[in-house]
């Protein structure tokens, strides 16, 4: 048995090539998503505690952990590494691709979310396009209550929820799908009249170069947050044949 933590699009690949390779497997997320299991898969979803993952590794006989979660899903990159660690299960994270980081006086490339204020703290802009998740709201609530700030995100209940709950006003929220056609950005950016962007090292599955792109051809700064470091004992893959060798050579 092998544990799928998903939710993204790497996490339908490797459930994909799974039921390709005849490889029982659990697909996990976080929160309820529309996931149709195949006929090898199973579909389960609460978030998990170290001792919890450790609880039902033992009970399902899983044997190997394929880690596709978001790359900011830093709790949980802790708790795989915790669990897996106490019970000598190989991780292999399914990583996506993420394109190289240019030069440009542009785009800045931020530690963390304290760094991005700082530099918002020393160059003011009018209004702040913020493309990092219904789950940053709050943790920028000091930010958007004091400088006027556009969320986007997704166009699900369970996201304007979130919103409402951090008492976001809902006029100032863009419920929207992120895609990978530049005009889609720059249209916002030109209604809303921004003047920055604030995003997250996402990859090319967040998107990250079409976010660029559209902040360059508007001459507008965009702040990325950096992916946060994984433990060195997740073992990388990025394609079928690298996790099927990996978890060949584990399960044998």
């Amino acid at each position: 048995m092998i544990l799928v933590f998903g939710g993204t699009t790497e996490g339908k690949k490797v459930a994909g090539i799974l039921e390709k390779a005849a490889c029982p497997y659990y697909y996990s997320t976080k929160t309820s998503i529309d996931f149709q299991a195949g006929t090898y898969g199973q579909y389960r979803y609460g978030p998990l505690t170290a001792d919890a993952l450790q609880t039902f590794c033992k009970a399902h006989a899983v044997k190997a952990i394929v880690h596709a979660s978001h790359p900011f899903a830093t709790l949980l990159h802790e708790t795989i590494h915790e669990g897996a660690q106490a019970l000598s299960l190989p991780v292999f994270r399914f990583e996506r691709s993420y394109p190289d980081r240019q030069e440009h006086p542009l785009i800045r490339y931020c530690s963390s979310y304290a760094d991005a204020l700082s530099w918002l703290a020393q160059h003011p802009v009018k209004r702040l396009l913020a493309l990092t998740g219904v789950q940053t709201i709050a943790p920028l609530t000091n930010y958007w209550k004091e400088h006027d700030t556009i969320f986007r995100i997704l166009p699900r209940e369970s996201s304007l929820a979130l919103a409402v709950q951090a008492g976001f006003p809902v006029e100032k929220l863009i419920r929207e799908m992120p895609g990978d056609d530049p005009e889609q950005e720059l249209a916002i950016i030109k209604q809303y009249g921004i003047d920055c962007i604030l995003t997250k090292e996402s990859g090319e599955s967040g998107f990250l170069a079409t976010k660029i792109d559209a902040a360059l051809q508007s001459g507008i700064p965009i702040l990325i947050i950096e992916r946060p470091a994984l433990p060195d004992t997740f073992i990388p893959v990025t394609d079928e044949v690298s996790l099927m060798t990996g978890l060949k050579s584990s399960l044998s």
